[in-house]
This record gives C-alpha cells, structure tokens and sequence, in this order.
C-alpha cells in the first residue's frame, strides 16, 4: 500500500509539473499577443503589459520546478521535497507584487497620454485574450484545487491579476477614447490593492507552511471522528501534523483496549489504511499506541514446596497473588493470598489451562522469575489473554515487597 500511494504521489506531480508547463507556455504566448496587439494598435499600455507579463512566464516556471521535483525523496531527504512547491508559491506571491507595484507605478506616475488609435481592434483583441485568461485560471484553479496543490493555486491566482489589469488597460482606453484619461489611474489604484491582497494572502500561507504550520483545524476534526469509529479506542490523547506542499504528516497518540500487541498493530494499521483512504493529501500517518492505565494491578509469582520464588512455571506448587495499588507514590500492596495451582498435575495443555485460570483470578502481570524464554506455550498463551510477563531475574520476595512493580505498556 505504501507503494502505490508512493507511485500515485509521483504520478500526481508529474501531472501537475506539466499543468504548470502548459501553464508558462500560454502566459509567453499571452505575452508576444499582448506586444503585438499593442505594436499594432499604437498603445503603449498593452506593450507595457506585455512586458508585465513576462514576469508571468517566470512565475509559471518556478512552479513548474517546485512541482516537478517536490516528490522527489532521498536519503537526506526522506520526507521528500514537497515545500519546493510552497517555495514556488512564495516566489509567485513576489511577482503578484510586482504586478501590483507597476500598475500603481504606471497610475501614479506615468505622464504619457494613452494613444487612441484603433480602439476596436485594441478592446477586441483585449476581450478575446482575457477570456482565454479567465478559461485558463478557471482551469488550473480547479486542478489546484482537487489536488491541493498550493504553488498551482498561487499560479492561477497570479494569472487573475493579468485578468485584473487587463480591465486596468480596458478602462484606460475607454477614457482616452471619451478623453477622460484619469479613470485609468483610479481603477488602477483600486485593482492594485486587491492584487497586493491577494500576494499577501498566497505569502501568508506559503510562510506558515515553511514554519511548520499544524494540521487544519476541520482536518483534524474530521480524523478523530474516524478514529473513534473504533470501539478499541479509548482515548485520543493526541492529534498533531503539518503540511508540506500539498501533502499532509500526522501523528496521533491513542489509548487502546486490547489483549495483545498482535490485535494492537492490527487495529492501527486499519485506522491508518481508513485515514489514508479519507484523506488522499496524506503522506504519512504515525500512530503511537499504549493500553489505559490501571490504578490497580493483580500480579502471580510462582512459589515452590518452601515459599519461594521458583522458576518452574507452570509446575509451581503454588501462586503467591498481590493486589498492587499504583496510584500511591511509591506504590502498595493492598492484598496478598497464596493460591494452589490446580494445573500442576495436567499432562496435557498445562501451559494453556495455567494462562486461562490466571485470566479468571483477574491476574494482569505474570513474573518470571528469570530471563529463560523456553516455556514458549505458556508465554503464547499468556499474551494472548492479555496478561503482561515481567521478567525479573533472581527476584526475592523481599525486594517484591519492598518495592512492589506497576509495570505500564506503551508502544
């Protein structure tokens, strides 16, 4: 599974890379029409902003870069590149300013009356040329959009200053035509400001993503109800992450209500196949698992003929049970009872017949005396009622009472 959302990641991007190609192409093709119209037609603001469209081309190419190579992963990198894409929108934000800089340059300062020669074919020409801006940003907006491709979606925001300043030009015209040549400056001034509010906005959010931003809020709302889903899980103690290009990490820390690792790493890797499969911009999900945390532990030390510790398990004359209370600093014994094993004298399945009567004495932690693993069956059976083995080599019941254990699992 991990591969394939790894070859569908590089697939994505490479898409993507050529939306962002095609996307150079047209604001170059967009540039030489503008100049050409503008040579033609005798004005002087459409070779202007042809000139201001250029810086298009080079915005378009940034992306085209940061999409190209954000998915590439490495050694020294092995969670990809992917913040060359927010890198390529915060180069984007720049051009946005810069587009809004010479429109309020050209407002504020130019002295040059617009020349009104062939003012049709000027206006049909910019008509035709701004519908085929707004097509194209239309377009890549909506891509941007169903990827989450955060340098694709500046480039198409970028594309509707063009739209904006184009209406600059169209306007300037219709004054110069009618000889009102300050309407111009004042549309200009207004559109500025929406253009400089846009490239904050797209600088803003690429800056947030460089600095580590965590998860949206409504992300992380919607992956604790999917978590929940699961009766195993106890408590969400923790839901953190944070965003890289289009991409997503997160890390959750649960509390979960299992008998055995096995059930635990089972759970988890369904929980994190749900979550990939709701939220395809994830790149990445850690899960960190631990069991609730008891406040009172009943454990089984295995005794021979005399009283003491014994190493021989399942054949142990007796079973020495102490009700540890952990909430007390250091912890206590409450209860203490010595127990026949009535599994001593079994041939068969003595082992199993041990793990299931412990389980029944409501036991949760088993001592080994020692840290031989041979009594494999019985540690097997064991695990898998949930009842933890704590190894202690050459334990006494002194120090057991001295200092009573509340072991805790975390994984």
């Amino acid at each position: 599974m991990a591969y394939e959302r790894q070859t569908k990641i590089v697939q994505e991007s490479q898409t993507l890379a050529r939306v962002a190609l095609l996307a150079a192409i047209f604001n170059l093709s967009l540039a030489a029409a503008k100049y050409l119209l503008g040579r033609y037609a005798g004005s002087l603001s459409l070779q202007a902003d042809a000139l201001h469209s250029l810086t298009d081309v080079i915005g378009s190419i940034s992306v085209f870069l940061g999409l190209k190579f954000s998915d590439r992963k490495s050694e020294a990198f092995p969670y990809g590149l992917y913040k060359l894409e927010n890198l390529a929108s915060l180069v984007s934000a720049g051009f946005i300013f810069l587009a809004a800089y010479e429109i309020l340059l050209n407002a504020l300062h130019s002295k040059e009356p617009l020349i009104v020669n062939n003012i049709p074919l000027a206006i049909g020409g910019l008509i035709l040329m701004t519908l085929a801006l707004f097509l194209f940003s239309r377009w890549e907006l909506k891509i941007a959009k169903s990827s989450g491709s955060p340098s694709l979606a500046a480039d198409a925001e970028h594309m509707k200053t063009d739209f904006l300043a184009t209406a600059v030009i169209m306007v300037g015209l219709i004054g110069g035509f009618f000889g009102v040549h300050w309407l111009d400056k004042i549309a200009a001034l207004i559109i500025a400001v929406i253009i400089f509010h846009t490239g904050w906005e797209i600088m803003l959010d690429a800056f947030k993503v460089l600095l580590d931003i965590g998860l949206e809020s409504e992300v992380v709302t919607r992956i604790a109800e999917i978590v929940r889903q699961f009766p195993e899980v106890i408590k969400i103690k923790k839901i953190v992450g944070r965003r890289s290009g289009r991409y997503r990490f997160v890390e959750i820390e649960l509390v979960l209500d299992v008998h055995t690792l096995e059930e635990a790493h089972e759970i988890v890797t369904i929980i994190e196949e749900e979550i990939y499969d709701n939220f395809p911009e994830i790149d990445r999900v850690i899960i960190h698992f631990e069991p609730p945390r008891l406040d009172k532990i009943k454990i089984a030390i295995p005794l021979d003929e005399n009283g003491q510790i014994t190493s021989h398990l399942a054949c142990a004359p007796e079973f020495l049970f102490l009700v540890i209370n952990c909430k007390k600093n250091p912890p206590q014994i409450v209860e203490e009872k010595r127990v026949p094993n009535p599994c001593r004298q079994e041939e068969k399945r003595r082992g199993v017949l041990l793990a299931e009567w412990l389980r029944d004495q409501n036991v949760n932690t088993f001592i080994v005396p020692s840290d031989d693993n041979k009594a494999r069956g019985l540690f097997y059976a064991l695990s898998s009622l949930g009842i933890k083995i704590l190894f202690r080599p050459d334990i006494s019941l002194e120090e057991l009472f001295k200092n009573p254990p509340c072991p805790q699992k975390s994984h």
